[in-house]
Parts: C-alpha cells; sequence; structure tokens
C-alpha cells in the first residue's frame, strides 16, 4: 500500500472520496422528505405505502452491517466501497424510473444495501491512510461531511424540484455515486488483502457474545429506540409534520427540513466537545448519555403536544439534541474489550436500522388510520414514540449490568 507523502495529496485521495461516499449515504437517506410530495401525487402513494418504501433503506442497511465488517477486515475499504456504491447506483435508477411501490421499494432496498458502508468504511480508511493521533480530528469531519450532506438533500433539493422532477434528481445522484465510486477505486491506495483469519463464523460467534452481555442490553434499547426516532423523523416524518400540523408551505417544509439536518453538522462536535469536558470532571459517560436522551425526549414534546407556535425552531432543536444521543454507542463500547469494539459497534447499528425500519413504517401505517384528522393522528404517534424511549431510558438508569466480557 502506497500512502501520499504529500499532506494535499493524501486528502485529495485518501479522504475526500470517502467522505463523498457518507456525504451521498446522509443524502440518499433524507431526500425522500423532500421529494415525498411530488412523488405521492404523482404515483398516488399513502402514508402506508410512502413509509415502507422510505424504510426498506434501513432493512437492508441494518442486514449489510455484519457481513461488510468481515469483507472491511478482508478486502479492505476501497474494494468494498467501490462494490457496493455500484449496488447504490443501480438503486437509484430503478427508483429514478420506478413506476409504482414494488419499483420504488426495490431501488431504496438497493440504495440502502449499497450506502450501508460509507461511515464504516471511511472510518476504517482513515486507520489505514493517517496517524493514530490524527483519527479524532478525521473522525470528526468525516460526520460534518454527513450533516453537508443531510441538508443538501432538503432545500436545494426542493429548490431543484421548481425547474426539475423527483425522478431527475435520483438520476442525477445515480450518476454522482457512479462517480465516487470510481474515484474511491481509482483514487484511494491501493491496500493489499487483509488476511487476518477471521471467518464469518468467529465474527458470529462474537456478536453472540455482545448480544448475550448484561452491559451491552443495558444500553441499548436506549440508544435504538432515540436514534430509531431520530433517523426517522430525519429522513422522512419532520416535513408531514410541518405540513399537517403546522399548516407550512412546501418551501418551508423544505427550510425546516434543511434546519434539522443541518444541525447534525453543528451537534456532534458540540455534544462531542460536552462531553469530553463533563466526563474530565469525573462524570460518567453513562450519566451523560441519559442526560443527552432526557434532553432529546424534552425537544420532542413541543411537536408532540401540537404547538405551531416557531415550528422550525423546535425541529431544529430536535436535530441538535438529537445528535447527543450518539454517545450510546460509546457507552456500549466502555463495557467492552477494545478488540470487541467493532462488533459492539455493528451489534447497535444493525438493531438501530432495524428498529429505525421498523419505526419509520409504522409511522406511516398509523397515520393511515387518521385520513380526516392527521395532526391528531402525529400527535398520537410523537406520545407514543417518547413513551417508547422514556421506558428505553429508565431501563439505562436503574438496571445493573451484570456478565461484562472480560
Amino acid at each position: 500500500m502506497s500512502v501520499p507523502d504529500n499532506f494535499a495529496l493524501r486528502i485529495a485521495r485518501c479522504y475526500l472520496p470517502f467522505a463523498a461516499g457518507y456525504f451521498l449515504s446522509y443524502a440518499f437517506r433524507v431526500v425522500n422528505g423532500a421529494i415525498a410530495p411530488d412523488m405521492t401525487r404523482e404515483l398516488g402513494l399513502d402514508p402506508a405505502a410512502l413509509g415502507a418504501i422510505t424504510s426498506a433503506y434501513f432493512a437492508t442497511f441494518a442486514a449489510a452491517q455484519l457481513p461488510m465488517g468481515v469483507a472491511l477486515d478482508r478486502w479492505g475499504p476501497r474494494r468494498v466501497e467501490f462494490t457496493l456504491l455500484l449496488f447504490a447506483t443501480a438503486g437509484a435508477v430503478i427508483f429514478a424510473l420506478a413506476g409504482g411501490v414494488a419499483e420504488l421499494a426495490l431501488g431504496r432496498a438497493l440504495i440502502g444495501f449499497g450506502v450501508a458502508s460509507c461511515l464504516i468504511a471511511a472510518m476504517k480508511a482513515n486507520t489505514l491512510y493517517w496517524p493514530i493521533e490524527r483519527l479524532p480530528l478525521a473522525n470528526g469531519l468525516l460526520m460534518g461531511f454527513g450533516g453537508l450532506g443531510a441538508g443538501t438533500a432538503t432545500l436545494p433539493v426542493e429548490l431543484m424540484l421548481a425547474a426539475t422532477s423527483w425522478r431527475f434528481v435520483l438520476l442525477a445522484m445515480a450518476a454522482l455515486t457512479l462517480c465516487v465510486a470510481l474515484a474511491i477505486f481509482f483514487a484511494a491506495p491501493r491496500e493489499a488483502p487483509h488476511p487476518t483469519g477471521i471467518t464469518f463464523g468467529a465474527q458470529l460467534r462474537g456478536i453472540g457474545k455482545v448480544l448475550s452481555a448484561s452491559a451491552f442490553w443495558r444500553v441499548a434499547p436506549a440508544t435504538t429506540a432515540t436514534h430509531a426516532v431520530y433517523l426517522s423523523y430525519q429522513a422522512l416524518w419532520a416535513g408531514p409534520w410541518m405540513r399537517d400540523v403546522a399548516g407550512l408551505d412546501r418551501l418551508a417544509v423544505a427550510q425546516g427540513l434543511f434546519m434539522v439536518n443541518a444541525t447534525m453538522a453543528i451537534g456532534y462536535p458540540l455534544f462531542g466537545i460536552l462531553a469530553d469536558r463533563l466526563a474530565a470532571r469525573g462524570i460518567s459517560t453513562r450519566a451523560i448519555f441519559a442526560a443527552f436522551v432526557v434532553l432529546f425526549m424534552i425537544a420532542q414534546m413541543p411537536m408532540a403536544a401540537g404547538w405551531t407556535h416557531n415550528p422550525l425552531g423546535f425541529w431544529a432543536l430536535f436535530g441538535l439534541t438529537g445528535c447527543g444521543t450518539i454517545l450510546g454507542y460509546a457507552v456500549a463500547t466502555q463495557s467492552f474489550p477494545k478488540e470487541m469494539a467493532g462488533r459492539v459497534g455493528a451489534s447497535i447499528n444493525m438493531l438501530v436500522f432495524a428498529l429505525a425500519f421498523a419505526v419509520q413504517w409504522g409511522i406511516g401505517v398509523a397515520l393511515s388510520h387518521f385520513p380526516g384528522a392527521p395532526a391528531d393522528g402525529h400527535r398520537a404517534v410523537m406520545l407514543g414514540l417518547i413513551a417508547m424511549q422514556g421506558a428505553g431510558w429508565l431501563w439505562l438508569v436503574l438496571r445493573r449490568a451484570k456478565n461484562q466480557p472480560q
């Protein structure tokens, strides 16, 4: 493996292509929130169908986590992400040309599978191409690229829709995805295969140790519940709430979605710094995470109550406080030996995206039962989701962990 010595060249070859992949991963995740009105009007989709189609991304994303982790260790981020992004390209094309629910769901599922490696592959690349002391900075900036991707897929896409169609937007994203895949394959250094001797069976046995540990299940419910809600609204349902409850027009909804997603670029570094400062004062990471979960639930209460005064501000607060719950990943990892950190993260990720699939679809099904009173439907859904997160929080703060792996 030949890594460029020149700093600018290393940024161009070893960092930006993978960061662009993560940018696209988040853009694909949230773009349905912007194109949903046009897509549903053209194809006659109800909320249940829209939720099922959009959540297909989360289903395949979750299913890909464990085999993708093994593949990254064996063949490296360059080959794995290049290959998977080809699936995302094909999925975007199928989605753009779809004539019904089946084709839309297939395209969305292929997109989710195709971008499943974007974050982990980029982090793996950072470990290969950068000194260990630069990893916090490299990974922190990487999360910012995700925020930029999410923001780009909201207001800018809405402005594009004034001049073109949702199908053109998806075809443009497909072309950009193919370009990023080729950039990763041809620009990134060609690392040798990683013959670690870790078989898929051994990986699964390690996952079994994680999933059978009380320390894991102390943290997993709160982490999974909060992230599933955060992803479901960020990627789709915040927009319908702004339209159905607050009565905002399309441009205002797009501005609100932009604010929800743009706060990621601020929130992740902000809460990371805050957690680091509090930990330095002797406050446990679990206690900090529990506090962040409470902040996130409080941020949801105005929307659950149907308050329409300053709705964009409420949703910006939702996007900001949701970033703090990422600390649950660190809490779970701290309960295990370092050599198990990857499997712990993969297990949490799998559960988060599996529940996000169920929640995003379930919200659509629930709203379909309130055809004449969508505001009442949104209120009932959000109250139920806050109760789910509250149960996870109680489990976190009251349950005592046992059987912690050594």
